[in-house]
């Protein structure tokens, strides 16, 4: 492709080692592997979409007088017990094959963890599959954990609202009649009349981040899930060498490990910050972020905003 482009320009054919003179000629470049990107997250990703929401976020900030201390962030993840990282190995020059021994549980558990912008870590809420309690699922709970249940493991309309009740509200709950920011993605079980009645009746203010943005608005996913999801790749697969089966009854030993690890209070507050949250910066996503949707329109065919309830 780039011998086309050259050759586009110059007029002229270029030849087979243009390139690699020309890298030679330009130190100054590196080659990138590129990362693959949604089509609606390139869309929705627009200085339009994006600026709106800036707008909406620094009204309620100034207006509610919300601190960092009380901003808040969740989103869900999702584990698989048995799944661990594939890693390298220095083997015999002839080898064919290396296999990496796994226990195979590919069961979904989901996870629901908050951040606050000042560095803190609500502590998470584990969804397991079942259709009942287990109470030997909370034997072993170092990071005290709450602990659900639904039948394929997913969260719901009902579990995203016992969550924000017997969960978030009274963990966070201020020493001083103030207000708190709390800041997900459109899922289903955070958009609720119950849900959001809560909130209110609780001075908790909820904000929607744009549709398909989270990957560069949202702190949990630009900062807080890559590193958490890296230790606990790790963690199963010290588990896996030793031959130890990640179950039901042993998964919170080792998801507090990777926790302890990854949830930095340094790593949170540069999530919120690279996101523009807090501290509050309408600038925060450099303009290169924006350029995929420069191919689409922006303007006569947005997606939904953030939304305010």
């Amino acid at each position: 492709m780039i011998t086309d482009c050259a050759a586009d320009i110059c007029k002229q054919h270029v030849g087979e080692s243009w390139v690699k003179r020309f890298r030679k000629r330009h130190q100054d470049l590196k080659v990138h592997w590129t990362t693959g990107l949604e089509q609606c997250r390139a869309q929705a990703l627009n200085p339009t979409t994006v600026n709106g929401y800036f707008q909406m976020l620094g009204e309620l900030i100034e207006k509610y007088s919300i601190l960092p201390q009380n901003t808040w962030n969740m989103d869900e993840k999702g584990v698989q017990p048995g799944i661990g990282e594939r890693i390298a190995a220095f083997v015999d020059r002839d080898a064919k094959v290396i296999y990496q021994v796994e226990n195979g549980n590919r069961e979904l558990v989901t996870i629901i963890e908050a951040v606050c912008a000042d560095g803190r870590a609500l502590h998470p809420s584990v969804i397991y599959q079942g259709q009942c309690r287990d109470l030997e699922w909370g034997r072993n709970n170092p990071c005290k954990a709450s602990i659900s249940y639904s039948p394929k493991g997913w969260t719901d309309q009902d579990l995203g609202f016992k969550w924000l009740e017997r969960d978030f509200e009274p963990a966070t709950r201020p020493t001083y009649d103030g207000y708190r920011l709390l800041i997900l993605d459109g899922h289903n079980s955070h958009c609720t009349y119950r849900f959001c009645k809560f909130a209110a009746d609780h001075k908790i203010i909820i904000i929607c981040l744009p549709s398909h943005t989270t990957h560069v608005l949202q702190p949990c996913d630009v900062g807080v899930f890559g590193p958490l999801a890296k230790c606990w790749k790790a963690e199963v697969n010290a588990a896996s060498a030793q031959l130890i089966p990640i179950t039901k009854h042993n998964l919170l030993i080792y998801y507090d490990n990777a926790r302890r690890r990854s949830l930095k209070s340094s790593t949170i507050q540069a999530a919120f910050a690279k996101t523009g949250i807090w501290p509050f910066n309408p600038n925060a996503i450099p303009a290169v972020a924006f350029a995929p949707s420069l191919l689409t329109t922006t303007k006569s065919a947005l997606p939904l905003g953030a939304v305010y309830p």
